[in-house]
């Protein structure tokens, strides 16, 4: 009786397995001036990867001084309100009125 069961058990307990989450996709972003920029925002909310000027940083998530999420790392600070960012890169200026592209 018990090896009956056995094959029932295996596929109960496959049954109740679930499928690993999808791995984050980037946001593109497009500012005023034609600017552009991509970020993948990491589950947690804790870091966040920026692609921008040609380069990549790793952000982690720092206090907000208002509504809003705000990431940094030094040399960049990405700021992120209901649908827009702003971007301050040091010596590349402002990213500003940026808006996720569809």
């Amino acid at each position: 009786m018990r090896n009956a069961l056995l094959p029932f058990a295996v596929v109960v307990v496959a049954g109740c397995a679930a499928p690993p989450p999808a791995p984050p996709q980037p946001v593109r972003y497009r500012c005023d001036e034609g600017r552009q920029f991509a970020v993948t925002y990491l589950p947690g909310g804790r870091f966040a990867h920026i692609e921008i000027a040609r380069m990549r940083f790793e952000l982690e998530a720092e206090p907000s001084d208002g509504s809003g999420e705000r990431y940094g790392c030094g040399v960049l600070t990405l700021w992120r309100e209901a649908r827009g960012a702003r971007v301050e890169l040091q010596g590349e200026g402002m990213y500003a009125n940026c808006l996720p592209q569809e």
